[in-house]
């Protein structure tokens, strides 16, 4: 008698997911049938979405289609809304009226990644160009584009400071590598328009530690704020955005910059699924042992940023994209 194939779906395509598909896709297992669930058909390579957003890249460098990199494992395009651990059930949202199918399964994979947290603060989700995804860095650099386009006339005179004032809130590697994306664009794009000088550009980076970079420790934080400093970005540390108004931003440290540029990497929070989900959690993540199993309760998994994975030393694994395609 044949056996009855194990039902996999990986709930995310993003670097988790999508790693975990192409294991799957390797070993080509005949016993398993595996779906992979994602709300873009593509995947993209996150990590350098600076670079399109300061035109040293073509988009079509970072986005990859997923159907072209699975073979075996299947692809569903969808939104995943609910998932039932006790009747091993997932339901996934999709198609232009957004029509819902129950999927079932044996084992799920939560790779969902994790979501902008704006913090509550008012007008800021409204205002703000985040760095999640290939709209965002599209925005950004025609914002870029057409404020040099705007601040070079002779009628906006009295309106370049907030033209040509650019902020990013967070000093992480998505902070980092946004603001000096921005500035080389900004400098190299300067001499094509006759009517501004280097002077008129401000570009400042707001973080709330002690040094940029936490994530690589204090010296190669404090060597990269230097290098940033020397390029002509302004770094405010031990400082938070505390209201967006309509004429900029005001810091907490009393400070106003006016502008009409913010862009936000302060803070991600976990997808807000994991909060309906009936599962251990720490910092609101799910909670795995070493082999990313949910303790307590077979056939569910979770990895990349939505997990809170344990390393050798004590701690927990970063959440970057380096660790969640080795995860996956």
């Amino acid at each position: 008698m044949s056996m009855k194939k194990k039902r996999v779906l990986i709930l995310g395509g993003g670097f988790g997911g999508l790693y975990t598909a192409l294991e799957f896709e390797k070993r080509h297992d005949p016993d398993f049938e595996v779906t992979l669930i994602s709300q873009d058909n593509f995947f993209l390579f996150t990590p350098m979405l600076h670079e399109v957003a300061a035109s040293d890249l073509d988009l079509t460098h970072i986005v990859n289609p997923i159907r072209k990199m699975l073979r075996n494992v299947r692809f569903f395009e969808g939104e995943v809304r609910s998932i039932d651990i006790t009747k091993r059930q997932v339901v996934v949202a999709h198609g232009f009226d957004q029509h819902i199918h129950t999927l079932e399964y044996d084992h799920v994979v939560f790779a969902l990644g994790c979501v902008t947290n704006f913090y509550s603060i008012p007008n800021l989700a409204e205002t703000a160009i985040t760095m999640k995804s290939l709209g965002d860095a599209i925005a950004l650099r025609n914002r870029l584009i057409e404020h040099l386009e705007e601040a070079d006339t002779e009628c906006a005179a009295n309106d370049r400071e907030p033209l040509l004032t650019f902020v990013v809130a967070g000093g992480g590697f998505a902070g980092v590598e946004t603001i000096g994306s921005i500035n080389d664009f900004l400098k190299e794009a300067l001499p094509y328009y006759p009517n501004l000088e280097s002077e008129m550009i401000r570009v400042v980076l707001v973080h709330p530690g002690e040094f940029i970079l936490p994530e690589l420790g204090e010296q190669l934080g404090r060597y990269a704020s230097r290098k940033l400093a020397e390029r002509g970005v302004e770094i405010r540390l031990n400082t938070k955005i505390k209201a967006v108004t309509s004429s900029g931003v005001e810091l907490t440290d009393g400070t106003h910059i006016t502008t009409r540029t913010l862009v936000w990497t302060a803070g991600t929070s976990p997808h807000p699924l994991l909060e309906k989900v009936p599962l251990p959690k720490e910092r609101q993540r799910l909670k795995v042992n070493g082999a990313m199993g949910v303790e307590g309760y077979p056939g569910i998994w979770a990895l990349g940023d939505c997990a809170m994975i344990p390393d050798e030393r004590g701690g927990y694994q970063p959440p970057t994209a380096q660790h969640a395609s080795r995860e996956g």
